[in-house]
């Protein structure tokens, strides 16, 4: 198979271009014999484009979670919850200070905080967050699938209204000769839950107390000697940490490199403080030696209160077309976004004697100068859906997957290969996702994909995607094009 293509012409609709005028291929690394007399041409072909909505989004431990509520001209209002099994620190100590309270003499409880790393903010960083911590009434299942629409019912709030910085900072002294201090960004949310009162100091003031009845019980059990997580799941099924009523202007994203955690500080007779983690959320990593499969169970629930642009992807089988949106059609993590495409003029193209499909890519522009707030997503996908936006399934050893199209060379009736459409700039021209799917062009046209979809919706995430986000990208839907290279004999 010969992949071709050209410089020669402006790329537009219906060109076609002689290989013996133009390039060899060699841009491609392909040559052809001079010998063989093969015409080489490509056709745009135009696709019907709409904004629709795919669910649900899988959130089910992902390498990120979020909390937090954000609203957009957009998307409307985006609000981001995380739910969490919790795991004892028993076996995950994380430095020397940090060991259980029924080690020491007549041991304290001083405060218990909630210390959570973020690696990214939508939205404002300058303003404080505002989170509500809550208890799970029973733990996640392990025989539950959930996801981002997933809702499970909360139990006694741990701590409400509960404010820290984005943007605070540290110093960070090198080991070198000699040491070089810098000033770099703390990213940690601190939310304290409980504290003892402290009296004035000629440094700092008195502090009140903070008194929560769990954080009493739970020291009690972890000053015993027989803590274990048994006796952690018995008074802590699970937490929530969710945005409180007032907070609407950030959702920050926690990540697997960092520890997720409720941090237990104590001191006993005689002994400099001390701490005991409880874990959550991504827990475990490669880096460590520990698969991530063995995190406890967490999820993002997110909702979105769409606005009346968007008001008709409310409903599944929803759309909205890109006139109603200046010519844009929309891509989001998060939120469900996806752009749906079906294709138009492939019957001509078909009816073309001696034809073979040498390439063929679906060429996705962006339009420039969109994304002040939010981030073009790294990659796209093409999913098969019906009529109603359903995503379609293709069953597999007895086990279902979703028909996502194939990379090139792949098989098309197959699954875990995604073709992957990656964001390009051309100099600076208008950036643009690129999509090859010139196998699946050849299963299209010849029905050999179990039926035929209705459209293919371009989705910035698929059902085997790791990481969570609120990515998007504002597509120019008028210049959604599919690109053909053919030959003709």
């Amino acid at each position: 198979m010969n992949w071709l293509t050209s410089r020669c012409a402006p790329l537009v609709a219906l060109t076609a271009l002689a290989l013996a005028s133009c390039d060899t291929g060699t841009d491609l690394n392909v040559d052809l014999p001079d010998q063989i007399s093969t015409s080489t041409e490509y056709q745009d072909l135009d696709v019907d484009a709409a904004t629709v909505r795919i669910a649900p989004v899988q959130t089910l431990k992902a390498d990120n979670f979020l909390v937090g509520r954000l609203e957009d001209n957009v998307a409307g209002t985006t609000e981001a919850r995380a739910y969490f099994n919790v795991v004892s620190g028993l076996d995950l100590i994380t430095s020397a200070a940090d060991s259980l309270p029924s080690k020491l003499t007549n041991p304290v409880l001083d405060s218990v905080v909630m210390v959570m790393g973020f690696s990214k903010v939508y939205g404002s960083a300058t303003a404080p967050v505002r989170f509500d911590v809550f208890k799970l009434q029973a733990p996640l299942e392990e025989g539950t699938a959930y996801d981002a629409s997933s809702a499970v019912p909360l139990g006694d709030p741990l701590g409400q209204n509960l404010t820290s910085r984005l943007d605070r900072t540290q110093q960070v002294t090198t080991t070198a000769t000699p040491p070089v201090t810098t000033t770099v960004p703390d990213q940690t949310v601190r939310l304290l839950l409980q504290r003892r009162a402290v009296a004035a100091t000629p440094t700092q003031p008195a502090l009140p107390a903070i008194p929560l009845a769990f954080a009493t019980d739970l020291f009690a059990r972890l000053s015993a000697p027989n803590y274990n997580q048994a006796q952690l799941t018995a008074v802590l099924k699970g937490l929530v940490v969710a945005p409180s009523a007032g907070h609407n202007g950030s959702i920050v994203s926690f990540g697997r490199t960092n520890i997720q955690r409720m941090v237990v500080y104590y001191h006993g007779s005689g002994a400099p403080r001390r701490s005991y983690s409880i874990f959550l959320g991504p827990v475990y990593s490669g880096s460590r030696g520990l698969a991530p499969a063995r995190d406890p169970r967490y999820y993002t629930q997110l909702t979105n209160t769409l606005p009346s642009a968007l008001s008709a992807l409310n409903t599944r089988a929803g759309s909205v077309s890109p006139t109603l949106l200046n010519g844009t059609s929309y891509v989001q993590e998060g939120t469900g976004l996806g752009t749906r495409i079906t294709f138009k003029g492939l019957d001509a193209l078909l009816q073309t004697p001696g034809l073979t499909v040498n390439r063929a890519e679906l060429r996705v522009p962006v339009k420039p100068f969109t994304n002040a707030l939010l981030s073009s997503p790294s990659a796209l996908y093409a999913v098969e859906v019906d009529a109603n936006n359903n995503v379609l399934q293709r069953a597999i050893n007895f086990t279902s997957y979703d028909r996502v199209v194939q990379a090139d060379g792949a098989p098309q009736l197959g699954t875990g290969l995604p073709a992957t459409g990656t964001l390009s700039e051309v100099g600076a021209g208008t950036p643009y996702y690129s999509v090859a799917i010139t196998n699946y062009l050849q299963a299209y046209l010849s029905d050999k994909l179990d039926g035929r979809p209705a459209a293919l919706v371009l989705a910035p995430n698929i059902r085997s995607s790791t990481t969570l986000s609120l990515n998007r990208a504002a597509l120019d839907a008028a210049n959604i094009r599919l690109r053909v290279y053919f030959s003709k004999r």
